[in-house]
């Protein structure tokens, strides 16, 4: 349907469309089939469904009135004296008694969550008993009811499901009462109080949920965090990492290819354009060669850079979250006052250069996060070793 706010458009539209239909039906037919449309007639978006007890003329009265409701509605029906799907359930005539069944559409597979994939745990041994729990929840006829959770076991098994889980969850699903299954859920009136502890899942990070909850009295040693957060309201929710799919698909297609390389951004107030180094990589002092990633300037920010001294030839790795041109700012500080200094390339520069030196940003860090930087600082120190990090 698009954005998330588009079934709520549509059911309030399709509420509007309601009423207009319940007076219409008063006028064109009587108010006691009205009150019967009113009370028999159900609605999930807009797919509707309704049990129909009069003439087959009325019938076409009836959908010719529905679609005079609105020029841009036009509903289309389907009819049947045996059975009719509504949405994922099959409606069934059977002499003067209602029955349910499961209804699966041409297209469906069957094709689950496979069970050898890299998902959370619980994630895939709750699938039988969600799916086994919908069979019980829908399927009204007994024998109807064990012949869809036998199709189901086939179905789970293709998947590579453990058989003791399917059973398992089958039984569980068969133990709970048809009403307890019916019965509508009750929305937790507490659930705004609920902090999810979100993390990325990889099954060979550690848990850290139970870590994080011992640090509450940390926390609730200030009387204000102490009243907002209970230990039994933080939960722990899992991001789904990128896929195969997400990583090799793109919505956005470019009909030209884009160069990387490293560019003056050309300012005449520029301050970092005498210094920085241009192209399309960098050879290292140990010989080793990088191709930039990204097209790059003065002004580029979340970027790995590379200092070279101009006298010896010896490189210094560093990282920026804010614009190069920013970094070479301080970078010119510490060389000029040894007061501020912080790095030991800045004595170097000032020593061994005379002061001066060359800058050339070569890798463009995605994601703006300062301890994703410092990993890859690290990771390129550790390749190239470049001496004045030492």
């Amino acid at each position: 349907m698009g954005t998330k706010v588009a079934p709520t458009y549509a059911t309030l539209f399709m509420g509007y469309l309601e009423e207009k239909l319940f007076s219409r039906t008063e006028d064109v037919f009587d108010a006691n089939f009205g009150n019967c449309i009113r009370k028999n007639w159900k609605r999930y978006l807009d797919d509707c469904f309704i049990f129909w007890n009069r003439s087959l003329d009325d019938l076409n009265k009836f959908h010719d009135l529905l679609n005079g409701l609105h020029t841009s509605i036009q509903f289309t029906m389907e009819q049947s004296e045996k059975e009719l799907p509504f949405l994922d359930i099959l409606i069934i005539k059977e002499d003067n008694r209602i029955t349910t069944d499961l209804f699966y559409k041409s297209t469906d597979t069957h094709q689950y969550l496979i069970f050898s994939s890299c998902h959370p745990s619980h994630t895939k041994r709750n699938i039988p008993f969600n799916l086994a729990r919908r069979i019980c929840t829908i399927v009204s006829d007994q024998h109807r009811r064990e012949k869809r959770l036998k199709e189901l076991k086939s179905f789970l098994l293709k998947q590579h499901y453990p058989v003791n889980l399917i059973d398992a969850a089958t039984n569980r699903a068969k133990e709970i009462p048809l009403p307890e299954l019916r019965e509508k859920s009750r929305r937790n009136t507490n659930s705004h109080k609920i902090i999810p502890f979100v993390t990325t899942h990889n099954p060979r990070n550690k848990n850290v949920f139970k870590t994080a909850k011992t640090c509450l009295p940390i926390l609730h040693q200030s009387d204000n965090l102490r009243s907002l957060i209970n230990q039994q309201d933080i939960i722990n929710s899992r991001r789904q990492p990128p896929n195969l799919k997400r990583l090799l698909t793109k919505a956005r297609f470019t009909t030209e290819t884009e160069t990387h390389v490293v560019s003056q951004c050309q300012d005449p107030r520029c301050g970092t354009c005498p210094y920085i180094q241009t192209g399309q990589s960098f050879t290292f002092k140990n010989g080793k060669v990088f191709h930039v990633n990204a097209k790059m300037n003065c002004k580029s920010k979340n970027l790995i850079y590379v200092m070279t001294c101009p006298n010896c030839g010896e490189n210094y790795v560093g990282q920026t979250g804010t614009k190069l041109a920013d970094r070479v700012r301080v970078h010119k500080q510490q060389i000029r006052d040894p007061s501020t200094r912080n790095t030991p390339c800045s004595g170097h520069f000032d020593m061994c250069g005379g002061g001066s030196f060359s800058i050339f940003p070569f890798y463009k860090v995605k994601e703006d996060n300062e301890q994703l930087r410092k990993a890859k600082e690290d990771y390129f120190i550790e390749i190239f070793k470049p001496k004045l990090n030492c």
